[in-house]
């Protein structure tokens, strides 16, 4: 077991006790709020301890300097960018994730999403270790440093950022439906301004990975396009997000379906990620374990 593996085990467990000490936390403050409010002329008032925000979020923090360490001993062992396969991919991933969330929570007040964070980044993390870690050389149709680093370095971005999108849906979809009234959470306005604005962001790196993955395809196939499972997953999943983008600029009914887009988009990024690799042969399938 290398040194980088060690390392994301490390992170799994900074994640997984985060998550556990957050969730006690959040029942102790449950049941605190219950027998306050239980008591004669007695309410649940807004101080009641809401500490496991605090710990998820130092969490994640945590596993994102693990996973930063385990990312750089990767590429020192490899010679090149942490993205070559399925274990160096999902390790990355991860790492994205929580940096995105890392650099949004510092402009608007989500740490209500952490555990949501943590449990796709530990998730994640779960798949990275399950996959072979051996450092094997690049076939040939991977060796083109730049455009591995640049355009897988952008896949991994745009789907980091999406899976931030995810949460903040999913947050918007919980508070809307119980009237903001889950304590705890942010607001389902905030929500849709975090996800609105992490798809902003996504949508052209997205676009752009899938130009370069063009270029690269035509230099490793000479076809910029060969109907690949992995690009066809990834022109649905860009189709999906660019819906999101237009029913989020209307002012009818039919924008309350945004959160679900941006949902139904994350799900393709999960299929572009790990399934059209796996379950289908194709030009990608060299990314299997």
């Amino acid at each position: 077991m290398s040194l980088s593996t060690i390392l994301l085990a490390a992170a799994l467990a900074a994640l997984v006790g985060s998550l556990a000490a957050a969730g006690m936390l959040a029942a102790t403050a449950t049941l605190r709020g219950a027998r306050l409010a239980a008591a004669p002329g007695g309410t649940a008032t807004a101080d009641t301890p809401i500490g496991w925000r605090t710990v998820a979020h130092g969490g994640l923090l945590v596993a994102l300097a693990i996973l930063a360490g385990a990312l750089v001993l990767r590429t020192v062992a490899t010679g090149h960018a942490p993205w070559s396969n399925l274990h160096e991919f999902s390790a990355a991933f991860a790492a994205f994730v929580l940096g995105t969330y890392a650099l949004l929570e510092r402009r608007a007040p989500i740490r209500g999403l952490a555990p949501l964070i943590g449990v796709m980044a530990a998730a994640l993390v779960v798949l990275a270790l399950a996959f072979d870690d051996r450092v094997d050389p690049l076939v040939p149709a991977l060796q083109q440093p730049l455009l591995l680093t640049i355009h897988v370095g952008a896949a991994v971005c745009a789907y980091a950022i999406s899976a931030m999108a995810f949460a903040a849906a999913v947050g918007e979809l919980i508070q809307r439906r119980a009237g903001d009234a889950v304590r705890g959470l942010p607001t389902a306005a905030t929500c849709r301004a975090v996800g609105h604005r992490s798809v902003l962001i996504a949508f052209p790196i997205l676009t752009g990975a899938i130009a370069l993955g063009s270029v690269w395809a035509n230099l490793a196939w000479r076809s910029y396009w060969s109907n690949d499972p992995k690009e066809l997953a990834a022109a649905a999943t860009w189709l999906v997000f660019g819906a999101y983008l237009h029913v989020a600029s209307r002012r009818d009914r039919w924008q309350r379906l945004a959160p679900w887009l941006i949902v139904l988009g994350f799900a393709g990024v999960l299929f572009t990620y790990i399934g059209a690799g796996l379950f289908f042969v194709g030009g990608h399938s060299y990314g299997q374990p």
